[in-house]
């Protein structure tokens, strides 16, 4: 009986082997990538950023690979500056996956989610096998398979997809480990054409990863110390194969290095005090994203957020920090055997040195070392080493687990392989609702109302365009996100049309881009044409209002009463003269037209205009421009000026109400208006 009840659980057993790692990515990929695209996958993480800038570069690929373009270093923004997809992370490693995907008939949006879908799978795929063929457990190495590619750490990462392509990371760890094992040169070899892969999979992810199998090739050479003391090199076969291994890796990697290397010295790379606070303290690891819902009590913990106000939220769940706690009683566990005490002794000096890298105590970083590397200034936020980290996370779960595994107690092994799974998923359930997306559709209809004003605003005389709508006035971070926005959904539009684009998004700019980037007009189109030794004539400046735009300042309007006019969304955005100050709600672009007119866009970027159809009044409801925004201005005495709308009548004061009405047949003092300057400041631009 005693027998048969062993066969039977040792069966179990094995049909559990087979069984978790399925159910286990099939849970995962449905309640962390395709839970985050909606129900109807109109869905995609991050904002109107870095996500849609990565989908411009896939796009690009897919485009050059098509015959559509010419030069793949060349893409068409920015310009006329050259060499600019090295201004950021290329994705060429992985974009032939999103090209495929584009021939096959799905769109721009579609094909940008198909290829994070594939990304997540390999990712947890690549890594289970690495696992298994480091420990030869399935279930342990399923689960952390899951940890490195459905884990709650990349939450934080969700709007960054250039961190997404890693799948690379757990196989150079495997043949790295091999390597220093065996000492085969073919492992040698393999380790660094993955290594090479992964740079062009992403620049940054490769940088990390080099640093992380340091750091394996330190663990090792310090638990083998006698071994390397003993060690008598067999010849200058082995030194010159490993030396032509070298060569060969540099020669495959300078096609991708060269471009990075020319971009460093033309834009303005940054300085590494300028973003050191993304690296994280200590602390920083213990704090979970909001849609981390089983860890959410940790995202609400003041006390552990960063110099900055907000987290890293590099938590990696419960699991894998329970197995480091659990690493000395797994190696005292592993003292009778001393190869796997020292590998597991190897593995847990690699992570520590890792973990120490990754760290920020008060203003000193190990970090900064890598930092000065050629071409490495390019990236900016420099926290998404955590990706490549999560890799010694999941490695040390299977191997300090691998130690409760025991091959004479079958029903110890089965309840292992039921409960682990388990707590796996619940230590990293996600709550897509507290992601940050976007609607795809949303998207595409910003791109197709910026191709139209392109298309009526351009000929076939048109060598670029630069997409300049006119904007209202916002705070610093607000009016930096439109930016990027209306710069994205610009490039994006003349990409579809075919045409170079002025308009940028990039981690890095040329210093004298940047007045083109902030103000968007034709001032800083003229100046960056001049640094370039090239006229303007020829680069078509679209804008929403479909007519040219003579001058632009801020204003403030003073009613006869004295008091400021203001827009207030809780009243519907209507024009109402009653606050004693100017601020946001109160402050206007001006836009002086042809022919006299002139226009005015509010705070929301909607147009000021008259409800001619209602009751005349002045309001801002439209973000398109119509014949009831224009208005002629009159001036007068003392600074004063006259609104005349397209009704012919004089806006005017209503004392009662205090609202604004196109409602007069002449000026007098309460149709007059005083126009308050207001001198703007502008936030400079930056990407990934």
């Amino acid at each position: 009986m005693k027998e048969r009840t062993t066969r039977m659980l040792r069966i179990l057993s094995r049909l559990m082997a087979l069984l978790v790692p399925v159910l286990l990515f099939a849970y995962g990929t449905w309640s962390f990538p395709l839970a985050v695209f909606g129900p109807d996958r109109a869905l995609l993480p991050g904002d109107m950023g870095d996500s849609r800038f990565d989908n411009y570069m896939l796009e690009h690929f897919h485009q050059f690979a098509s015959g559509k373009v010419g030069g793949y270093w060349n893409a068409p923004f920015m310009y006329p500056q050259k060499n600019v997809t090295a201004f950021s992370d290329s994705l060429v490693g992985t974009a032939p996956l999103y090209s495929f995907f584009r021939h096959i008939g799905f769109n721009r949006e579609s094909a940008y989610q198909l290829w994070m879908l594939v990304l997540f799978a390999l990712n947890y795929l690549c890594c289970f096998v690495a696992l298994f063929a480091w420990s030869r457990r399935s279930v342990l190495s399923a689960c952390g398979a899951y940890v490195f590619a459905f884990g709650i750490h990349m939450l934080g990462q969700m709007d960054h997809a250039q961190v997404f392509p890693r799948f690379m990371v757990p196989l150079a760890f495997w043949w790295c480990w091999q390597w220093l094992e065996a000492g085969r040169p073919k492992y040698f070899l393999f380790m660094l054409l993955a290594t090479v892969y992964q740079f062009y999979c992403g620049a940054h992810l490769g940088f990390v990863l080099c640093c992380a199998l340091l750091f394996l090739v330190v663990g090792h050479v310090v638990v083998h110390v006698p071994e390397i003391r003993r060690y008598r090199p067999a010849g200058w076969r082995p030194l010159l194969l490993g030396a032509g291994i070298l060569v060969l890796a540099a020669l495959l990697l300078l096609p991708l290095a060269l471009p990075y290397l020319e971009a460093a010295h033309i834009t303005d790379v940054r300085e590494f005090g300028t973003t050191k606070s993304t690296i994280p303290q200590l602390h920083d690891y213990f704090v979970s994203h909001p849609a981390a819902l089983s860890w959410r009590s940790l995202s609400m913990r003041s006390g552990l957020m960063n110099d900055e106000g907000s987290g890293n939220l590099n938590f990696m769940g419960a699991l894998p920090w329970l197995a480091i706690l659990l690493l000395p009683l797994a190696l005292w566990k592993s003292r009778s055997a001393v190869v796997s005490r020292r590998s597991l002794g190897g593995i847990a000096i690699a992570f520590l040195l890792a973990l120490v890298f990754c760290l920020r105590i008060g203003d000193v970083a190990l970090y900064s070392v890598i930092d000065r590397l050629p071409g490495f200034g390019l990236m900016r936020p420099i926290d998404r080493f955590v990706p490549v980290l999560a890799m010694y996370f999941a490695l040390v779960l299977v191997v300090v687990f691998s130690a409760a595994w025991h091959a004479e107690k079958p029903w110890l092994n089965v309840v292992l392989s039921v409960v682990l799974p388990f707590a796996i998923a619940m230590d990293n359930k996600v709550d897509v609702r507290e992601l940050m997306r976007y609607d795809k559709h949303a998207a595409r209809e910003m791109v197709e109302r910026a191709k139209l004003e392109m298309q009526l605003q351009t000929d076939t005389a048109t060598r670029a365009v630069a997409y300049a709508p006119a904007r209202g006035v916002m705070d610093s971070v607000a009016d930096h996100a439109r930016s990027s926005r209306l710069h994205l959904t610009a490039m994006l539009a003349a990409q579809e049309l075919g045409i170079p684009a002025v308009n940028a998004y990039a981690v890095a700019y040329p210093a004298t881009y940047l007045r083109f980037w902030e103000n968007l007009d034709q001032r800083g189109l003229d100046a960056w044409c001049a640094s370039n030794g090239i006229a303007a004539d020829g680069i078509a400046m679209a804008n929403n209002i479909h007519m040219p735009v003579l001058f632009v300042d801020t204003v403030a309007l003073l009613a006869a009463n004295g008091k400021y006019l203001c827009l207030d969304p809780t009243w519907g955005n209507k024009g109402v003269a009653d606050r004693d100050s100017a601020g946001s709600w109160e402050t206007f672009v001006r836009l002086r037209l042809r022919n006299g007119r002139c226009a005015f866009v509010a705070h929301d970027d909607r147009f000021l205009s008259v409800e001619l159809h209602h009751d005349s009044g002045l309001v801002a409801v439209s973000d398109r421009l119509g014949d009831m925004g224009l208005f002629r201005m009159e001036e007068h005495s003392a600074g004063a000026v006259a609104l005349r709308a397209d009704n012919d009548r004089y806006l005017t004061l209503d004392t009662l109400s205090h609202r604004i009405f196109a409602n007069g047949d002449s000026t007098n003092p309460l149709r007059l208006l005083k126009l308050r300057r207001i001198v703007r400041g502008s936030e400079r631009p930056s990407a990934h």
